[in-house]
């Protein structure tokens, strides 16, 4: 078996698989039960916007209290977060207590990354962490694009609240199963990381480090935080489109948003070949720009058809520089073990400042510009990003402080 589906890469797979699919059920409903309860569409989504901005704060102090992070315990913690959020979520009408909902989901979805850079890192050799984390996306996509159905289904067919909590349950356990089995295989680190008690005494502060550490990264964290105001620009200003895609071309137009869920399928399978060639970094650079490319034209169609092609080959480019990415911060925790927590962080502040700006920036764009245009804006911003960081970002980066 090729190691990039050895048994712990597919026992992890799974474990996300039926993790996402959890989440993403949830993802539907969150919105769905704010307006039910007679919350305005404007302050759903400052509540929606809250669950990153938690995140941020989460991380931080997750950075500050753990010695050393290992995914066993992010997992278990994860897990046991997860299981709270829909009593928090589902059945409602509280503006406060679906403020207590989004600050489980920044929590948990924290430690789901946070978790999957540890495992990656820790137990997979330098040179499969691309293939790994492609892997790990083909299962985390199939999730998320399947999660929206049951989500209909469920609000369907629930004969109750108690019914649908227990049902989200049920899946949130199975993804615990795999989970366990991930203990039960004794996995052996090929990257020890090393225990802050246990090294040197450090010439920074952790406030320090974290900026030094900063800095030595801006170029892959601006690359992170460029596709995460992408992905999570789409998720908001997509629907708009799909539906105004349907009520001029047909029920085509709802293909646009299958579409942008489908590349996630498949660019993971072939990643790692890439990547491993070129250069991680740059592959996802290139990625970003192929990407962002095909968002520019949407704004010069008018043919139906294309919309869902120009939907498909964006996609296809951030899909590939999605792991490409992940692969680049595996990489230097495996070098440097003890700034694991520091890497990881940084990480997930940026993860979690895009989720904020996209949604934002979608409204205003879609607002203001149209929503044709709103897309061929973000795509001529993320091609210049993306030359930028091709022109200024170092073909290798060594994190040292």
């Amino acid at each position: 078996m090729p190691a990039r589906l050895s048994r712990p890469v597919l026992g992890v797979s799974l474990m996300a698989f039926f993790f996402v699919v959890f989440d993403g059920i949830l993802m539907y409903l969150a919105p769905v039960m704010m307006v039910e309860a007679g919350i305005t569409e404007s302050v759903m989504g400052l509540i929606l916007g809250s669950s990153s901005i938690f995140g941020v704060f989460f991380d931080i102090f997750l950075c500050r209290m753990l010695k050393e992070t290992h995914y066993r315990r992010l997992f278990f913690l994860m897990m046991i977060l997860a299981a709270l959020y829909p009593l928090a979520i589902v059945g409602r009408a509280d503006v406060g207590i679906f403020i207590i909902g989004m600050a489980l989901w920044g929590f948990y979805y924290d430690l789901y990354n946070l978790g999957m850079l540890d495992f990656v890192g820790r137990t997979t050799r330098h040179e499969e962490h691309a293939d790994t984390f492609g892997v790990i996306r083909v299962f985390d996509g199939l999730g998320y694009l399947i999660a929206p159905f049951l989500a209909s289904l469920l609000i369907l067919r629930a004969g109750s609240t108690q019914e649908l909590i227990i049902t989200l349950w049920s899946i949130l356990a199975i993804a615990f199963l795999w989970y366990a089995t991930l203990i039960w295989m004794r996995i052996k680190d090929v990257v020890h990381a090393t225990p802050l008690a246990e090294t040197e005494e450090r010439p920074l502060n952790f406030s320090r480090t974290l900026i030094a550490i900063g800095k030595i990264l801006s170029p892959v964290l601006m690359l992170t935080l460029t596709i995460n105001i992408i992905d999570s620009f789409f998720w908001t200003a997509g629907p708009l489109l799909s539906e105004k895609l349907m009520h001029d071309v047909g029920i085509l137009g709802g293909a646009f948003l299958v579409a942008y869920g489908i590349p996630p399928l498949v660019a993971g399978w072939f990643v790692g070949r890439i990547s491993n060639g070129y250069g991680k970094k740059r592959t996802a650079f290139a990625a970003l720009f192929f990407g962002s490319l095909m968002l520019v034209s949407t704004s010069f169609v008018e043919f139906g058809p294309w919309y869902i092609a120009i939907a498909f080959f964006a996609s296809l480019g951030f899909a590939t520089a999605w792991p490409a990415m992940n692969a680049a911060y595996a990489d230097y925790i495996s070098e440097t073990p003890e700034y694991e927590k520091e890497i990881a962080t940084l990480d997930d502040i940026f993860t979690n400042i895009g989720d904020v700006l996209g949604p934002v920036a979608a409204g205003f764009a879609a607002q203001y510009l149209g929503y044709e245009l709103a897309f061929t804006a973000l795509g001529v911003a993320g091609c210049v990003v993306a030359v930028g960081l091709f022109l200024v970002t170092p073909r290798s980066i060594t994190v040292r402080v």
